[in-house]
């Protein structure tokens, strides 16, 4: 099984969470959802139906990094390549000659004419090369241009060249003389396709325009929002399709490498980004143009009609996916390759026998035939319950035709990639309406299905799939209790606190996504039985009464049960206590008063928390502050001792003390 069938984690749809007794479901039933998984053999659908696969046919190729060009023809196929910039032949029979070694990094163009020479194109300091039957190679155009991005030849056997940096196409004659067509605006043309009308159809690399070049003369067929005209074919009836795709950034490393020059396109400030990176359009006979296909994640490096088919054959990096494109619309993934990019789709001569795709990263070459698959599979991506569950009902819709069946097998396991402490694969699951995986205690699942056939026309049809599933009931996850003055939190909108409070909060949740109901209970320290405060309480605070209390240290303790959500053999319950914290509601106490002259000492006593404050007034006048004799109010017991400055005409003397909860009280004395 290659690295793609496990790569990833993704949750499918849930349905709502309504408790732990709610069974739920892992549903597949779309494009997206399936393409998280990886196939075998297996085709999909625009809609999400999954079918067998053509026959693919892995064919052995040359030990190069990089396959950059291609052609076929009378059964050969012909690469060219990167970082060497050799041209290999590889016959029919899979026999490997190089007929060309260029002195250049690559080769990004290749054509094979009718008498069977090959045109290649060298890139960078642009050449372009004959190679004969024999081998030899002659140099036919030596231009002072970078890259050859393109070839292709008109219906008098001219060979057409695409070029780079100034945006050029020429035409080279058979006597060898080169005339200038195109001379863009664009620093790179990229694409070419010539027309069974012979027009000269040349797409552009860094402003994304598709030129005509018809009886030399030049005019612009279409102005993509993308940056690059990657690849142009047509078919029977004069549709042409051409691909347009945002500028390739720097290569990365691995998969994400994406290989072709890094065209630029100059933003335009009054225009909207565009979010696809690829669009697959249909230029129409009289002018119209279509987008048929899109995607906002994949690049589509090639473009092929196949004539068979009567439709657009695109392929596609990151994903090496490859897709078949009707007139309406309307497509199929026809395989996923193991490569990175799908840089190239050509055919052969005789249609019939299908076409070649030329991926890199790493490099390869696959045929796609005409036949179809007896077999498929298809791999799902590992589905995370979350919590442990017990899985139950797996069921498909599944159009099968004739000879044409479906089965299901599961693994399950408790680690996110499937290893050796994974179940095996189950037996098959063959009834789409009554087959029960029926087996507790996993987190993850993996879904493998084998599409079969014994009939090379007839294919069966899955359009989704749902695996039923009951999470083990945990218990519910109370975090920290905060206790919090009234400066400390500003009371909650809408509501009354009492005089004198404590704000009391909590967070609290439930990994089955149950509905929870609270319970406090309070003690006084040290010692004292819990007694109940509140229960049935639905949200995650309370305003604390402090005038209901003593004065004194505290602790709250809050359960958290999902008994609405639950049968009472199912229900589960958390608890947390809170640190100890101060409930003081009544004021300090004045002693030890006397004054002798001017000369004034006290103490001053709180229950529960510390004397924060002490003031004086003479006769109901201004408030004068007094500092405790340690000069720090910062205990439950303090002395004070204050000179007054102006006894003489004042007959009361007004003491206010204040603790750390803002208790206060005024005590009166003669003078």
């Amino acid at each position: 099984m290659n690295s793609k069938i496990l790569a990833g984690i993704a949750l499918l749809a849930l349905a709502p969470a309504l408790g732990a007794v709610k069974v739920k479901q892992a549903e597949k039933s779309s494009l997206a959802d399936f393409q998280k998984g990886s196939f075998v053999n297996v085709s999909i659908d625009s809609n999400g139906g999954l079918s067998l696969g053509p026959k693919l046919k892995s064919i052995p190729g040359p030990a190069e990094e990089f396959y950059l060009a291609a052609a076929a023809s009378g059964g050969d196929l012909y690469l060219g390549t990167g970082h060497n910039a050799a041209v290999y032949r590889v016959s029919a029979a899979g026999k490997i000659d190089k007929i060309f070694q260029g002195e250049q990094l690559d080769v990004y163009a290749l054509l094979v004419e009718g008498d069977g020479d090959v045109i290649v194109g060298t890139s960078p300091n642009g050449r372009v090369f004959r190679v004969a039957k024999d081998g030899k190679s002659t140099e036919l155009f030596h231009p002072d241009e970078k890259f050859i991005w393109d070839l292709a030849a008109d219906k008098q056997g001219n060979i057409i060249c695409a070029l780079g940096n100034t945006g050029a196409v020429y035409s080279i004659a058979k006597g060898g003389a080169v005339e200038n067509l195109l001379t863009a605006e664009d620093s790179h043309i990229i694409s070419l396709h010539v027309t069974s009308d012979n027009a000269i159809l040349a797409g552009s690399g860094d402003r994304g325009i598709l030129y005509e070049i018809k009886n030399r003369k030049v005019r612009v067929l279409f102005d993509s929002p993308l940056e690059e005209i990657k690849g142009i074919t047509s078919d029977n009836d004069g549709n042409v399709y051409f691909t347009a795709v945002k500028s390739v950034p720097a290569p990365q490393s691995g998969k994400e490498f994406e290989i072709g020059p890094a065209f630029t396109r100059k933003a335009d400030p009054d225009k909207e980004p565009v979010r696809e990176k690829s669009i697959l359009y249909r230029l129409s006979p009289d002018g119209g143009v279509e987008s048929l296909w899109s995607s906002t994640e994949e690049l589509a490096y090639a473009v092929h009609f196949d004539s068979q088919a009567k439709a657009v054959v695109i392929g596609t990096g990151n994903s090496g996916r490859v897709y078949r494109v009707e007139r309406s619309g309307a497509f199929v993934q026809v395989c996923e390759s193991d490569s990175a990019q799908i840089f190239r789709i050509v055919g052969d001569a005789a249609p019939a026998k299908g076409y070649y795709l030329i991926a890199n990263n790493t490099a390869g070459i696959t045929r796609v035939e005409g036949g179809m698959n007896a077999t498929g599979t298809y791999f799902s991506e590992v589905f995370d319950a979350r919590i442990q569950s017990r899985f139950g009902r797996l069921a498909w819709n599944v159009e099968a035709a004739g000879p044409s069946a479906v089965s299901f097998a599961v693994r399950l396991g408790n680690s996110d990639y499937p290893d050796r402490s994974w179940t095996s694969w189950s037996a098959p699951f063959t009834d789409p309406e009554n087959s029960n995986i029926n087996t507790g205690g996993y987190r993850f699942l993996q879904v493998k299905i084998v599409l079969s056939s014994t009939s090379p026309s007839a294919s069966p049809l899955l359009s989704g799939y749902r695996v039923y599933y009951l999470t083990d009931n945990l218990k519910p996850e109370i975090g920290p209790i905060r206790v919090q003055r009234p400066e400390d939190r500003k009371p909650v909108p809408d509501t009354t606190p009492p005089r004198t409070y404590l704000h009391v909060s909590w967070e609290a949740s439930d990994p089955n996504q149950d509905r929870l109901n609270f319970s406090l209970s309070l003690r006084k320290l040290p010692g004292n039985e819990w007694l109940p405060l509140r229960s049935e309480l639905r949200e995650k605070w309370l305003y604390l009464d402090c005038e209901l209390f003593a004065d004194g240290k505290y602790q709250l303790k809050v359960q958290a049960d999902d008994g609405l959500d639950n049968p009472p053999a199912w229900a589960r319950s958390s608890v947390q206590t809170s640190a100890p914290f101060i409930i003081d509601s009544t004021a300090p106490l004045l002693s030890e008063f006397s004054m002798t002259g001017r000369s004034v000492r006290f103490k001053a006593e709180d229950q529960a928390s510390a004397v924060a404050l002490a003031q004086y007034s003479l006769d109901g006048k201004e408030w004068i502050p007094v500092f405790p004799d340690d000069l720090v109010g910062d205990s439950r017991v303090e002395t004070y001792r204050f000179e007054l400055s102006n006894p003489k005409n004042s007959r009361i003397l007004l003491i206010k003390l204040s603790d750390e909860f803002g208790n206060d009280k005024v005590f009166q004395k003669s003078i």
